[in-house]
């Protein structure tokens, strides 16, 4: 309903976006060839295609991230203000990319003035949006609702306050009204605000929407959900009604994907022969053992698969685990200690840096994590788990969460899964994204490592 034209409207925008960055870079060529500077020749315009090339894959991949389309119907102060950050991380993350291709055949004029252009542009299309879409610039679907007194008022007031998106409310009517209304015409879409006992008693409504077609709606409210999302979807002619507490979008969650595969790449292009080539062989070269840990974890929905990992301890540490209980310094089912004696230096040092976690990017692109989700648990830490807590498994792992950005050990062991479980429920690109960005930092300072 609302939803179908919220994404119509977000892909239109998306693409006039598009339309508009390219058209700022022909008037910024445009306005470049006016003036001449001394020592700055303006070469033909087909010398500089290689600049849009890289401007519009990354509007187009980043605009998005910053929810600039998720919301349209935001004041336009914050809708100017998604809009301002999303072009200026575009904008930084185009000039490394212009300066690392080809620097010396860059006109920074032609690219500066393609960015002021363009958020002119934007932001003034944005404006006459919102002027325009006040007397509607989509089609008016004449609504109607029927059903229970409280919840179909309650309908009825959500849809007056949605009137921006082209919905016109005609009214609140019974049972016997609303069959004499939809004889007369005039309704689009009827909307049935019923309890589960009552349905029975709509089957003749249902029949005259469909012979006079009418799409009939169901307010699917009486099923007990908190907070999973309710979904309608259909398999080979069966109408299914899902509930998720997970993201359920597959083009997103291909797209994230596609990134675990290209920055797991990039990772071990990176750091492989700079960072993880020297840490395998100081681990080989001062303590016995294989230079690869690997341990069975739970995965997705509590799969088990093996985590790869560089040895930070001694061959045989899992013996000597129960031993060191009372080490631990973490509490819940979890084994977390500064002063573990199997620890070996070199393993000191790569654990400080979270070097000894680079493997996992096998794991990434095997499919069994993502770069980013919580953490893989051991098998038994999954069995001593409340209940609530196991819901953190609904999620594929990942190398780095918000648990690893948020202190990592210094964290509670609840306060940890109450963090995965906001992840989950917030989760989106651009949350991915930051988490990404902000493990840097942590990383780095080694904060809250043990």
């Amino acid at each position: 309903m609302i939803g179908q034209r919220k994404r119509i409207f977000a892909v239109n925008l998306w693409l006039a976006d598009l339309a508009l960055t390219t058209a700022s870079f022909f008037l910024a060529y445009r306005f470049r060839s006016l003036f001449e500077l001394s020592g700055h020749i303006v070469m033909p315009i087909q010398t500089y295609f290689w600049h849009i090339a890289i401007i519009l894959p990354t509007w187009a991949l980043l605009l998005p991230l910053f929810s600039v389309y998720s919301e349209p119907t935001l004041p336009p102060l914050n809708q100017i203000g998604r809009l301002s950050k999303a072009i200026g991380f575009a904008w930084l993350v185009v000039a490394v990319l212009i300066s690392f291709v080809n620097p010396d055949a860059s006109n920074r004029i032609i690219v500066l003035s393609t960015l002021v252009i363009n958020y002119i542009l934007l932001v003034s299309y944005r404006v006459v949006l919102i002027k325009v879409r006040k007397h509607g610039v989509l089609d008016i679907r004449h609504v109607a609702v029927v059903g229970n007194e409280k919840t179909a008022h309650e309908f009825a007031r959500t849809i007056e306050r949605h009137d921006v998106w082209g919905l016109k409310l005609l009214g609140v009517f019974g049972r016997d009204e609303i069959r004499t209304l939809l004889e007369q015409g005039g309704v689009d879409e009827l909307i049935i605000a019923i309890d589960r006992e009552s349905l029975d008693e709509y089957t003749g409504i249902f029949l005259l929407c469909e012979e006079l077609g009418v799409t009939a709606r169901v307010v699917m409210n009486f099923f007990p959900h908190s907070i999973a999302r309710m979904e309608l979807d259909e398999f080979e002619g069966f109408p299914l009604l899902s509930f998720s507490t997970t993201p359920t979008n597959e083009g997103l969650m291909f797209v994230r994907r596609i990134l675990d595969i290209l920055l797991a790449t990039l990772i071990l292009i990176i750091f492989g022969p700079l960072v993880m080539l020297p840490a395998a062989l100081l681990i080989k070269l001062t303590s016995p053992g294989p230079v690869l840990f690997k341990q069975k974890r739970c995965g997705l929905n509590g799969r088990v698969f093996t985590m790869y990992k560089f040895r930070s301890m001694i061959d045989n540490a899992e013996q000597h685990r129960v031993e060191l209980e009372t080490f631990n310094e973490m509490d819940g089912p979890v084994f977390k200690s500064s002063r573990d004696p199997r620890v070996t230096t070199i393993g000191k040092i790569i654990r400080r840096r979270s070097i000894d976690e680079l493997p996992q990017v096998f794991n990434v692109l095997q499919g069994h994590m993502s770069l980013v989700g919580p953490r893989p648990p051991l098998p038994q830490e999954v069995a001593r788990y409340e209940r609530w807590q196991r819901r953190r498994l609904s999620m594929k792992p990942g190398m780095t969460c918000l648990w690893q950005i948020r202190g990592r050990n210094e964290v509670s062991f609840e306060d940890w899964m109450k963090l995965d479980l906001t992840y989950i429920d917030n989760w989106s690109l651009l949350l991915d994204l930051k988490i990404l960005l902000k493990t840097v930092p942590v990383v780095l300072l080694g904060r809250g490592a043990k």
